[in-house]
């Protein structure tokens, strides 16, 4: 059954603005900034940056503009503000006049640029950018200077909010993947405070508290060091320490002494603190509001009232016109109308003639997941309009139009009223009877809300359909180990002699169901041996050779054999499959396979893709419509990635976008939906969704010690204080932040670039500082890597398509736009080569990023990195070990992941005496104990051939490693990556060496706002043996190495290299305790009679073994 599939489709909608009211102070003003004498303070509001006096008042506004402007920072003479825009798609630094006026453009690359400051001088901006292809990926600093032109990285390898020293020597930075909205977290993914000389060099670590610090601050002198921490307790505040800037001392050793609490909040966390250039004031957010604190001693903090005098630059109320994003459709009984839901409302369209639509419903609220009755007059669908979300019916209200499909007036019913969300809705093909899923059981009740009732009282039921004559139910119910059946039960529930029965009997998954309209067949996706496969249930015998099957009534009676029932699920392809639903005569299954539309012959036979080129088809459905040529009408209807409907026959032939399909098809389905969104009603709406989905799903019941009905009181009145979709989001953040949990967000809204930056595939020296580029290395299949090119480490870039490439160049200006496009490089082996001297060379730019090509994946640039980084890792073991020592690191939990492994495994480490494996930088996955299944091999079998050749196992695939191993974790190993060190450790396979890990790990899904934005909801907590939540809580390694910016920056891994060194050890205790075992060599067999000789053929060895003959 599909109508009830959660569905992702994300829409842009354009920006509004809305004043706050007359003379009252506003709130929700963000990222702060005070001036050099501390007499103004600059703040992002409704995406604008905005000026006001010390003491509060009345703003004045800096820029205007509908994008939004954020992270505003006063040049140290007062007169200027840099601040981060994104109005062309990414955020880029801008710089203007602190009295208003057009802003300049300094940067231009397509990854997000956030400014952090000044140089004391006034002629660079300093700022954070993930603009590196660099791996491992993080936010680095650059400086750029305010006249624009070459972009320069400091040698620091991560680094995010720096700050200069007033005398201009040293940055404080903060370096760490810590989450800035979270609350109360402690572990080794938070972030810390460092300092380092401008250049980048000599990086010294400043805090070392397990939890959250940021927002260093300089004191006028040098000093003393200003930041925010939880380190007093949560929420965090300001404090400060002295500091030492003499690179031969550690920080630390001015630091023995707790840092002294500034500001003692005790309700919300202080957030963005900068400080006056005098070092008399520091300016901050808390709450939902900005404040100002003296620094002298015994200051006490002051919330500012601020106003401003803000008219709208979008309207609040705006019209939409969508002819796509359709989350939904519903094609009526008679196939001659559709509903679709857009943003969260439901239309009606016909299906031929025009495509003008008629709004069914109305309001802030989420409508979804239509269901016709049979008789195609009345609607079931679910909405949250009464607060969560309850099955309507709805209904013509028009005597002079009777009939749904031509009413103008329409009414709307409750039918349910419970706490607890209903979805799956659903009618029985007889009209007598409605079903639905809520609390993981299926119900049924009378189409007028009346008699409802659990006939599946057993959680989790997470999908069903009905039999065609109405009398039985299939669903998937999910057991306590994830492993899930399906099951056959009467529609009036079980009884006695009529059970629920278990029609699969293969506990792994078993799900999305479909039941042929003849009642013969159930089309299922099933894991069979750690694969997805389409299977097809057969409900009865076949047939004996010669019987004529029995014609098949109108409304077919079904009859189902339940012997040995689930021996008769055979598979249709293992293809990787999404979705499936089985055609109405049960001859064939449309599934979604690659990303595209595929058809099958349920015995198996014939396989036809439909589609090309990533159609992303789902709401995969076959027309019911009866063809006047017998049997029905052989179309598939589908919504595309792009949210519009399309149809295609399920013969091979190309899918047309409005018109009509082939001969009895019918049409292509082109709607136009019309409507008003009400910017405060869709915010309201957004963040009541986002509430009520962690109120029902999130994994802890107790929302980890917090009332939150008391989160929701406390945030939800500052929804009309925002008017940008991105201060929305932060919102949305800080609310979940309360619940101190990992996997949580929302993404999905964000302006696209208007160029995407390409890259050459070339490692540029950041040392140099000459003529040109000078490149320290060329990417290994990479754009600069082909024949003829000849492009070596050492030469020199001079210009690019003809600009000459100096100080004054921005080098992703010049390559904007250009991906896929073909790029002259003149090189030398000279910097100060004439230009008639330099060799022209042809580069086609590829992109950062991997991305989707005509159906296939194309790997990035950044990909290309992450490969050096692996072997350059490879090579170092190699070189440590001299050989003796292999290296394998898993990316992530998945089955690339896991594919890499084996590869690795196999190809390259299998003859090593032990191996280095590293999780480092693996965000998780699912396969934990897939690739512990191939490290814990145990002898117990030899298999040997006649000529001498050996081993345990029959299969390749077979073999288990059973020599040491190391593991290398980190503080970005994350979710599964941490639950597979902690059962590495468990089960004794070795030692590990690194950092503890994140403390993220929880089982997450996903659900779709009515804007289309994508909320993560943390839905099942990871616990060990002993109940320790393992959220929060990190897996601490044997052996701690923390790795130093310095040695980062040179490319010396000290993780990796002690790892080696435990793990030579180790291997020198295991050849202790496990010396070498006699190889039995083939004279030291007992001889066997001679066989005649063989005659010539295949080189190829045959089967170990070969089945009997019977």
């Amino acid at each position: 059954m599909r109508a009830f599939r959660p569905i992702l489709a994300v829409l842009f909608l354009a920006l509004f603005i809305r004043p706050g009211a007359a003379q009252e102070p506003i709130r929700m003003a963000r990222t702060p900034d005070v001036s050099p004498d501390g007499k103004l303070i600059a703040f992002s509001y409704l995406g604008d940056i905005w000026v006001v006096e010390a003491i509060g008042g009345t703003a004045r506004a800096v820029t205007s503009h509908p994008a939004h402007d954020t992270a505003p920072v006063f040049s140290p003479d007062g007169r200027w503000i840099a601040f981060s825009s994104n109005r062309h798609g990414s955020y880029n630094v801008f710089v203007v006049s602190a009295r208003g006026g057009r802003p300049r453009r300094l940067t231009f690359d397509s990854d997000n640029d956030l400014v952090n400051g000044w140089s004391p001088d006034g002629k660079h901006i300093l700022f954070a950018s993930t603009r590196s292809i660099a791996f491992p990926a993080s936010f680095e600093l650059y400086t750029v200077p305010v006249e624009g032109g070459m972009v320069h990285r400091l040698n620091v390898d991560e680094g995010k909010e720096g700050v200069y020293s007033p005398d201009g020597t040293h940055i404080a930075y903060v370096r760490g993947p810590g989450a800035w909205y979270r609350k109360g977290y402690r572990g080794s993914a938070n972030d810390d405070v460092w300092v380092c000389d401008a250049d980048g060099s000599h990086n010294r670590q400043l805090t070392n508290f397990a939890g959250q610090d940021g927002s260093p601050m300089w004191s006028a002198d040098g000093k003393t060091i200003y930041y925010v921490s939880e380190f007093h307790g949560t929420p965090a505040n300001i404090v400060r320490v002295p500091v030492s800037t003499d690179p031969s001392l550690a920080l630390r050793a001015n630091n023995a002494l707790p840092p002294q609490q500034i500001t003692f909040h005790k309700d919300d966390a202080v957030r963005r603190a900068r400080i006056s250039a005098n070092g008399a004031w520091i300016v901050y957010e808390c709450g939902a509001d900005l404040w100002m604190v003296a620094t002298k001693e015994g200051a006490v903090p002051r919330k500012l009232a601020i106003e401003v005098d803000a008219d709208d630059k979008v309207n609040p109320e705006r019209p939409e016109t969508f002819t796509s994003h359709a989350t939904e459709f519903a094609v009526a009984p008679d196939e001659k109308h559709a509903v679709f839901a857009v943003h969260g409302k439901l239309f009606l369209t016909p299906i031929s003639g025009t495509p003008k639509s008629v709004q069914l419903t109305e309001g802030q609220w989420m409508d979804h997941g239509a269901a016709w009755a049979p008789d195609g007059n009345r609607l079931l669908f679910v909405s949250d309009r009464g607060g969560h979300e309850d099955i309507y019916a709805l209904e013509p209200d028009d005597a002079e139009h009777p009939k749904l499909v031509e009413a103008h007036k329409f009414k709307v019913i409750r039918l349910t009223d419970t706490p607890e969300a209903e979805f799956g809705v659903g009618y029985a093909p007889d009209g007598k009877s409605v079903s639905f899923l809520r609390g993981g059981k299926l119900w049924t009740m009378n189409p007028d809300g009346s008699d409802a009732k659990a006939i599946v009282d057993q959680p989790q039921v997470f999908d069903y359909d009905w039999s065609p004559d109405s009398k039985w139910i299939v669903y998937a119910r999910r057991d306590g180990s994830s492993a899930s059946e399906l099951y056959i039960v009467p529609a009036g529930g079980p009884t006695p002699l009529n059970p629920a029965r278990d029609v699969t009997r293969y506990a792994t998954f078993n799900g999305d169901v479909s039941w042929s309209l003849d009642g013969k067949k159930i089309a299922f996706l099933g894991d069979r041996r750690g694969k997805s496969n389409l299977l097809v249930l057969n409900l009865q015998k076949p047939l004996a050779a010669g019987v004529t099957p029995p014609a098949t009534p109108m409304i077919p009676t079904v009859d189902i054999d339940w012997d040995d029932i689930h021996l008769r699920a055979n598979t249709v392809t293992t293809l990787p499959i999404d979705e499936a639903a089985i055609s109405p005569d049960g001859s064939k299954v449309a599934f979604r396979g690659n990303g595209d539309l595929w058809v099958a012959a349920t015995n198996g036979g014939q396989m036809t893709r439909l589609t090309t080129g990533a159609q992303n088809p789902r709401m995969i459905q076959w027309s019911h419509r009866k063809s006047p040529f017998g049997g029905f009408a052989d179309v598939v209807y589908f919504l595309d990635g792009q949210g519009t409907l399309r149809a295609v026959k399920s013969t091979p032939q190309t899918v047309t976008d409005a018109k009509t399909t082939a001969e009895s098809a019918p049409a292509l389905l082109s709607f136009k939906v019309k409507l008003t969104v009400r910017a405060d009603e869709e915010f309201t709406e957004m963040f009541d969704q986002t509430w009520r989905y962690l109120a029902e799903n999130f994994y802890d019941p107790k929302f980890h010690g917090h009332d939150w009905d008391a989160v929701r009181a406390k945030y939800r009145p500052l929804v009309k204080h925002v008017a940008m979709k991105e201060d929305l989001y932060a919102l949305l953040y800080l609310m979940m932040g309360e619940l101190n949990a990992s996997h949580l967000g929302v993404s999905g809204y964000g302006m696209i670039p208007e160029e995407q930056t390409a890259d050459l595939g070339l490692v540029w020296d950041e040392a140099y500082s000459g003529k040109g580029l000078k490149v320290q290395d060329v990417l290994k299949r990479g754009p600069a890597d082909k024949r003829g090119l000849n492009l070596k480490a050492g030469e020199y870039v001079l210009a690019i398509d003809g600009v000459e490439v100096t100080e004054a160049t921005d080098l992703s200006k010049l390559l904007n736009g250009k991906v896929g496009e073909t790029v002259e490089l003149q090189v030398a082996a000279d910097a100060n080569a004439e230009s008639k001297s330099r060799r022209r060379l042809m580069i086609q730019a590829a992109s950062r990023n991997s991305h989707r090509q005509d159906g296939a994946v194309v790997e990035g640039v950044r990909d290309l990195m992450y490969d050096r980084w692996v072997e350059n890792n490879a090579k170092k073991v190699t070189e440590l070990s001299k050989g003796k020592l292999g290296y394998i690191h898993i990316p992530s939990m998945d089955e690339a992941g896991l594919e890499r492994f084996l590869r690795s495994l196999y190809s390259d480490n299998f003859d090593k005496e032990a191996i280095v494996l590293d999780v480092r930088y693996n965000g998780g996955g699912t396969t934990h104990d897939q690739v512990l299944n191939y490290l814990t091999g145990h002898g117990h079998t030899l298999f040997r051939e006649r000529d001498g050749r050996e081993g345990p196992v029959v299969e390749a695939q077979d073999r288990k490693w059973n020599k040491p191993l190391v593991l290398l974790i980190n503080n970005r190993s994350y979710s599964d990556a941490e639950v597979f060190p902690s059962a590495f450790h468990t089960l004794g396979l070795g030692k590990l060496v690194g950092q503890p890990t994140g403390g993220y790990v929880i089982g997450t899904g996903e659900v779709q706002l009515i804007d289309g934005s994508r909320l993560r909801i943390p839905r099942i907590g990871v616990y060990t043996p002993a109940g320790v939540d393992m959220d929060k809580e990190g897996v601490r390694p044997d052996v701690l190495v923390e790795p130093h910016p310095d040695q980062l920056a040179k490319g010396e891994d000290a993780q990796l290299a002690k790892a080696v060194e435990v793990l030579q050890a180790d291997v020198a205790e295991w050849k202790k305790k496990n010396p070498p075992a006699v190889v039995l060599q083939p004279n030291m067999l007992k001889p066997f009679p001679s066989a005649p000789a063989a005659p010539a053929g295949p080189a190829s060895a045959p089967p170990l073994f070969m089945p009997m003959a019977k």
